[in-house]
């Protein structure tokens, strides 16, 4: 690959960070939050493809790419259980709750 490709690819991976950036400080609806996901995944296509050279290799490459790219995912829904399933719970209207008002500090 030619060094014009590369710094292309380079130029191209920085403005899409900067647009995952700028639309992570908006004010998304939670159910459009995985919208931000389509610019990572445009970066993991550029780097697999211009800076790996997966293109050009042949199939045992490209089978263990692809279950580095499954066992990322599977990772990263692992991960995100936890937060995309937990409840919000209020806390109480009163500025202390009553198990506090039952064991005053000595």
């Amino acid at each position: 690959m030619s060094f014009g490709g590369l710094l292309t690819g380079y130029f191209v991976l920085l403005a899409l960070l900067g647009l995952e950036l700028g639309v992570s400080f908006l004010r998304l609806d939670p159910s459009l939050r995985l919208l931000i996901l389509l610019p990572a995944l445009a970066m993991v296509w550029i780097v697999a493809t211009r800076f790996m050279g997966l293109r050009r290799e042949g199939p045992a490459t490209l089978l263990f790419a692809t279950s580095g790219v499954v066992w990322l995912v599977i990772l990263l829904g692992l991960g995100l259980a936890d937060p995309l399933t937990r409840a919000i719970y209020p806390a109480p209207e009163s500025g202390r709750s009553s198990a506090m008002k039952a064991a005053p500090f000595p």
